[in-house]
């Protein structure tokens, strides 16, 4: 039951953004150090082969790092979002961050996707004198 209040705190209660995100991170840091610990008690680390470990140990890495990927969290009312194509807060109408690995919020002129192969415009260098 405790488990379900925190999740639905997460989700909808009303608290800064950057500390939910903070709560968010530490929550998943625990439940990835309760898995681990589980398994090394179950003897899941010392019983199995190396190959077999690794795959585990990147597994749960990279079902870690997608949700603090992907759910981000309003800066103002702290709302839980988890789709990553709204660029404001419906609850509030505050602009969102980009992903959730991020603080950095979505700009009204940030509308187009990201292309590597696209030179990015350098502000002109103020030229001081001659450099030495």
């Amino acid at each position: 039951m405790a488990g379900i209040a925190w999740i639905w705190f997460l989700a909808r209660g009303r608290m800064r953004g950057a500390t939910k995100r903070a709560l968010f991170r530490l929550s998943l840091l625990a439940l990835f150090a309760a898995l681990i610990g589980i398994g090394a008690d179950r003897g899941l680390w010392t019983h199995t082969s190396l190959g077999f470990r690794f795959m585990l140990f990147g597994a749960l890495l990279l079902v870690e790092f997608g949700y603090l990927y992907l759910i981000r969290f309003c800066p103002s009312c702290g709302r839980m979002m988890r789709n990553l194509r709204p660029p404001t807060c419906p609850r509030c109408g505050a602009w969102l961050p980009i992903h959730g690995m991020t603080a950095r919020v979505r700009r009204p002129g940030d509308d187009r996707s990201w292309d590597p192969m696209e030179k990015r415009a350098r502000p002109p260098r103020q030229s001081d004198g001659p450099r030495a």
